[in-house]
């Protein structure tokens, strides 16, 4: 049954053998032929290794098998061979059409129609079936290619036969099965920013609701939650409310809307679910019956997916305590030009799950803490926590994971002052009665003399926001006009994601010899190593559309790969024309004249945006920074590199860099330049000694970014300015060049002109190259 299309369409004799034993009749038919090769079809419990030794016996020189455990898998194998290995010997094998076979006598009627006249000249595959559908036949509909050429493909299924061959229900799961462009997936997102990155995308983890306690409704609005597909969908809000589940349970789906920002993106839903999440709901797609999903003509069905919201928070706060006290710390104040006295603890508040919202200064009192003087150090009135003398940071936002607080002592710190944070004087957002921290402790520390960065790490980059190009329904035939225009989009995983995008120019052109009797011809071009795209109007007539537009980009592999094409608005999006296909309606507004436009320049929104991380890490604590400096020497080689310079125009070392909201919009940090840059974690001015300093900003010039084994050099930090013996002036030899870069605790005390050439606290010289890691990531 499997075998009778491919060997109608060859010419080739089919021969019927005993699974265990080679007929006497076929023997000698074989014999009589001098048959060369023969072809098995079938296992070895159809056609036994016997019966192979037996064709051998005969003078058979090759054997081949087109192998499988039963009929049905026999014609996936052949139909598999048929479309990927035969073409040369078959001719044209259809690969939008298959044909669904029960057996005798329906498919040996049917082998010369499905091998040449049923898909005008191609070779229908058929696909052998019993009562139900087998699993082989069902696994190979649903690995249907997703496209021929540059359409996505639209599986065509045929039953020969009626309903007493081929049921009805054996052609609906057939129809189930097939996945043509191959099953949708989907990926759930928060709706919001939970990653605080500046965007809303797929990667905002989903959360419990902060209002989950609250009983909802049928009327209220709920929380919001995206769904990201792998393909255009359509907001259908009764097939999402048999898709979508919490727990297992229908989900209560009040409303489904097309994402519209400032493109629209019609891979993505936002669902606005009936009930707000908890800890530890699992949100979940999952299969429902024969239903699909897509956009327009291209249904798909949906691969099932989930996403949990994370388990109650039952972690403690975590708290550090640091200080380090001056090299000469007695509890008294040091003399000498380059003392530096320390006054306070810093301590540091972390927890994964984030804090409540709380102003700076309005959790914290000198009764939270406990100051231990060391032994013969200061008296009962400066062996204390000053009044007024416990600050923090702010916390502005649930996602806000850490926040410093300083305590202040009336002297200086000595060496072996320990201060005490009681235990539950903070709590978490999750269980703020349970979850408070547990009681520590920190010891004033001596200082490490002239700290050196032991390294330079760089994270890889995240393309957050990607660039754009409006194109106006006028703008292709040379003259701007308003109305409805699709918008190209930087896709967020090619070589125009990001800042990268904002370099690419899109042309559009029509040729000299433009014909509008001949038939459309758009030619799209990609020029990698010039970053341009053209597109030309060879010919076409006036009534082309914005559809067929889209079409031509999207046929173009280069292009496919690094950008996508839609509509700025998704009511455009879903006007479908007379021929059908959402945006066809939509006419391109080519204009006609004995002067065609050349080169007409869409124009680029210069919205992409790449982030990234660096940390400097020092091999002792630092106090106090100077970021312009430290950033002028780590991104001294991307500026060589890129030939530009370390300034306004060039590369921007500064520590005030722009920020991205959830739609998109730039917020510019310091005017001009292409980076920004912003300290945080210690924040700029240090609340807190600290061992790391960390960068995060924005670029828009992507290839002056720091790259890994650029070399970092910093020099020594300032001398000290000392009277030179025996004259009246001031000493200069032992100031570099360059301003210190970073200042430690300790201090060189001693002012003799022999002795007081070289602060200790400020930084030694060092020279290391920046390593890229993934421990460190962009926004994390």
């Amino acid at each position: 049954m499997a075998v009778q299309t491919v060997a109608y369409r060859l010419q080739l004799p089919v021969l019927m053998t005993a699974a265990d034993e080679l007929p006497d009749v076929t023997a000698e038919y074989i014999t009589a032929n001098d048959v060369e090769h023969v072809q098995v079809g079938g296992g070895t419990s159809a056609v036994s290794a016997d019966v192979v030794s037996a064709l051998t016996t005969l003078g058979v020189d090759t054997v081949s098998r087109v192998e499988g455990d039963s009929a049905a898998a026999v014609s996936v194998a052949l139909a598999q061979l048929a479309n990927n290995g035969c073409g040369d010997a078959l001719g044209l094998v259809s690969n939008n059409m298959v044909a669904l076979v029960r057996g005798n006598p329906d498919g040996v009627v049917g082998a010369p129609v499905l091998a040449s006249s049923l898909a005008g000249g191609f070779l229908v595959s058929p696909l052998v079936v019993g009562d139900s559908l087998p699993v082989s036949v069902s696994d190979c509909l649903a690995a249907t290619s997703r496209a021929v050429g540059a359409d996505k493909l639209n599986l065509g299924i045929v039953a020969v036969g009626g309903t007493a061959a081929v049921s009805e229900a054996t052609m609906d799961a057939a129809l189930a099965a097939a996945a043509s462009s191959g099953a949708l997936t989907v990926q759930f997102g928060a709706g919001r920013d939970t990653d605080a990155d500046g965007a809303v995308t797929a990667d905002d983890p989903v959360r419990p609701d902060a209002a989950a306690v609250v009983r909802m409704s049928g009327s209220e609005a709920g929380p919001r939650i995206s769904l990201y597909f792998s393909d255009d969908v359509e907001p259908d809000l009764a097939k999402l409310s048999d898709f979508v589940e919490i727990d297992g349970v229908p989900a209560v789906v009040l409303a489904a809307t097309a994402n519209s920002g400032r493109v629209c993106d019609r891979r993505r839903i936002d669902v606005t679910l009936g009930r707000h999440l908890r800890s530890g709901d699992t949100i979940s797609v999952v299969r429902h019956g024969t239903h699909t999903f897509g956009a327009g003509s291209d249904r798909r069905t949906v691969e099932p997916a989930s996403a949990t919201a994370p388990p109650a928070d039952r972690m403690r706060p975590a708290v550090s305590v640091l200080a380090v006290a001056p090299a000469d710390a007695d509890g008294t104040a040091a003399t000498g030009v380059a003392s530096r006295d320390v006054d306070g603890f810093a301590v540091t508040f972390s927890d994964a799950g984030g804090f409540g919202v709380m102003a700076a200064d309005s959790s914290l009192d000198a009764d939270d803490f406990t100051f231990v003087p060391r032994a013969g150090v200061g008296t009962a009135t400066t062996n204390v926590i000053s009044a007024d003398g416990v600050t923090h940071t702010a916390a502005t936002a649930v996602s806000d994971k850490r926040f410093a607080a300083t305590v202040e002592i009336g002297r200086p710190l000595a060496v072996g002052d320990r201060l005490v944070v009681e235990p539950g004087v903070i709590s978490d957002t999750a269980r703020p009665l349970a979850n408070g921290n547990a009681g520590t402790s920190g010891t004033a520390i001596r200082p490490q003399a002239s700290p050196r960065i032991a390294s330079v790490l760089m994270s890889s980059l995240k393309h957050s926001v990607q660039n754009s190009w409006p194109v106006p329904s006028g703008l292709v035939g040379g003259v701007a006009t308003d109305g409805a225009g699709i918008t190209i989009r930087a896709k967020a995983d090619g070589d125009a994601a990001g800042a990268a995008g904002n370099g690419w120019t899109m042309v559009f052109d029509r040729v000299s010899t433009h014909s509008a009797a001949k038939p459309l011809d758009i030619d799209v071009r990609v020029d990698t190593r010039g970053q341009r795209v053209t597109v030309r109007f060879v010919n076409g007539p006036a009534t082309a559309t914005l559809g067929d537009l889209l079409a031509a980009l999207e046929a173009n592999a280069d292009f496919d790969a690094r950008f996508s094409a839609g509509f700025a608005d998704c009511s455009e999006a879903a006007t479908a024309g007379p021929n059908g296909g959402h945006g066809s309606a939509i006419a391109l507004g080519l204009v006609t004249g004995e002067t065609p436009p050349r080169d007409v320049v869409a124009a680029s929104n210069g919205t992409g945006r790449t982030q990234f991380a660096i940390e400097v890490r020092f091999n002792g604590y630092v106090d106090s920074v100077s970021h312009e400096a430290l950033l002028a020497d780590v991104l001294a080689n991307a500026a060589h590199r890129a030939g530009t310079t370390n300034d306004a125009s060039g590369i921007r070392a500064d520590v005030d860099g722009g920020t991205i909201a959830d739609d998109g919009t730039i917020t510019a940090g310091t005017a001009g330049g292409g980076l920004g840059l912003s300290a945080s974690d210690p924040s700029d001015g240090f609340a807190a000694p600290a061992r790391i300093v960390r960068y995060e900003g924005e670029t828009a010039l992507v290839k002056n970014l720091p790259k890994a084994r650029d070399l970092i050099t910093t020099d020594a930090g300032a001398r000290l300015q000392a009277d030179n013996p025996g004259t009246t002036a001031v000493e200069t030899n032992y100031r570099p060049a360059v301003p210190p870069v970073a200042n430690g605790f300790a201090a060189d005390v001693n002012t003799t002109a022999a002795n007081a050439k070289v602060d200790q606290g400020r930084n030694g010289a060092s020279q290391v190259r920046i390593s890229q890691t993934s421990s460190i990531k962009a926004r994390n």
